[in-house]
């Protein structure tokens, strides 16, 4: 399987290449808000990197979030997108450098990075066993690969209400080329040197106060064969939801992975 296409023929790579310059900084506009007490995403990510990392690249840094997040004195993060389109948002937004590439072939030296961080990158960046080759190859010895992903849980109870309403009017779930649950990751790891140290859930909330918080919430994600209208209902669901609510919370299950080479 390429990254241009899943086992069903669907071109993904021209897919994203669209989505990302017609969408650019929107993942980041949710996944910023998405909290899970005192932090987002993006902060959990870069709590997983030890203050003592000099050289970091963030793969797949779409609109630098993450790459910003990470910046410290003394410290060198590289931001690698292959969209020119959320790489030019990132520039405007932090001081980079920011570097377009593709996450199959990274354009860094064998051992000479301290840390690679991807949010969402894993399950985006295909085919899983040729982007950590990759990873391995150029992080050093004791160089640690930390990623964020989407999952399936945690989830409660009423986080499966109305995730199971939005998915109904959508009649699909939100889809990724490579499985949300990163299956067979921890093998892969370790076919290419690295061990796992660390593999932990986070439940993040997205607040709904408006409509356009839900249209926000619903551009965000990656529906690549479902109808406008039924992206436009789903949006309706959720403000009729806030007739009745001051807030409507929509989960986000996400995981992160830690490994050492």
């Amino acid at each position: 399987m390429s990254e241009e296409q899943t086992e069903t023929g669907f071109d993904w790579r021209d897919y994203l290449a669209r989505f990302h310059a017609e969408r650019a900084g929107t993942i980041e506009a949710v996944l910023s808000r998405a909290m899970a007490g005192d932090h987002s995403p993006y902060r959990w990510l870069a709590r997983a990197v030890s203050v003592t990392a000099r050289t970091v690249v963030d793969l797949a840094c779409g609109s630098g979030a993450m790459s910003r997040e990470l910046a410290a004195p003394g410290r060198t993060v590289i931001g690698l997108d292959i969209s020119e389109h959320e790489l030019a948002l990132a520039a405007e937004r932090g001081p980079g450098p920011w570097v377009r590439g593709n996450g199959l072939r990274l354009p860094f030296r064998d051992g000479s990075v301290d840390v690679v961080t991807s949010c969402l990158g894993l399950v985006v960046i295909q085919p899983m066993t040729e982007v950590i080759e990759e990873i391995a190859r150029v992080l050093r010895p004791g160089g640690v690969l930390a990623g964020i992903a989407p999952a399936i849980r945690p989830l409660g109870p009423s986080d499966v209400r109305v995730l199971t309403r939005i998915n109904a009017v959508l009649r699909t779930k939100p889809q990724f080329p490579g499985p949300v649950e990163l299956t067979g990751f921890a093998k892969t790891l370790q076919a290419h040197g690295m061990t796992p140290v660390e593999d932990a859930r986070e439940r993040y909330r997205f607040a709904i106060r408006t409509r356009a918080d839900a249209e926000l919430m619903m551009s965000a994600l990656y529906l690549p064969e479902t109808r406008p209208a039924r992206v436009e209902r789903a949006v309706d669901v959720l403000s009729e939801r806030l007739n009745k609510r001051d807030v409507v919370e929509v989960a986000i299950p996400m995981r992160r992975i830690v490994a050492i080479k």
